[in-house]
């Protein structure tokens, strides 16, 4: 079981690791936590099988305290950072200070996050530490199931957060992966 985050680097290692190892990955996709129903951790509550799981590791940590994964198979795959994307042809915002990063997100029409770790930090951390959280909740939408890039990129919504590694597949999009340190986890 995948989640979005490790998804793309998933796409380009399986086929070379099926070619080299001559067995066949059977994956199932889905969110680090939430409700829907592809969610890893709803799956593993319905005991669907996994001999891997692939995801945030806050969310994994709590898994493992369920006792649905094993504690000593914990590795540590990658660091994905939060980045924010705008649609290809539209410049791309000044983020480079916690004052500039807010005056953009103020100035925004609208914005969308994932609803998977990402987004669950910009919902409920990100704009309350910035002291915006009444300002933006009239103009912001969780994105269920689809990648946010996706939405971005067809003009849905003016800006777009979710990992990096989620975002770089979408062409048409412009990135700015760094946000200012305050403003980080």
């Amino acid at each position: 079981m995948n989640s979005g985050g490790f998804t793309a680097a998933y796409k380009l290692l399986a086929p070379k690791y099926e070619a080299q190892s001559g067995n066949k990955l059977a994956i199932a996709y889905g969110p680090s936590m939430g409700v829907s129903p592809e969610s890893i951790p709803n799956r593993l509550s319905r005991n669907e099988p996994a001999d891997v799981v692939i995801m945030v590791g806050y969310a994994l940590d709590k898994l493992i305290a369920e006792g649905k994964v094993l504690p000593d198979s914990r590795v540590e795959l990658a660091d994905s950072r939060i980045g924010m994307a705008v649609r290809a042809g539209q410049p791309k915002p000044d983020i480079s200070s916690v004052e500039s990063f807010r005056t953009t997100l103020l100035r925004a029409k609208s914005v969308a996050y994932s609803d998977s770790a990402s987004g669950v930090y910009i919902q409920n951390e990100l704009f309350k530490r910035m002291g915006i959280e009444p300002q933006m909740k009239p103009k912001t939408a969780m994105i269920e199931k689809t990648p946010v890039g996706s939405v971005v990129a067809k003009g849905d919504y003016q800006l777009g957060f979710q990992q990096v590694s989620e975002l770089l597949p979408f062409r048409a999009l412009n990135l700015s992966a760094r946000f200012p340190s305050h403003c980080n986890r």
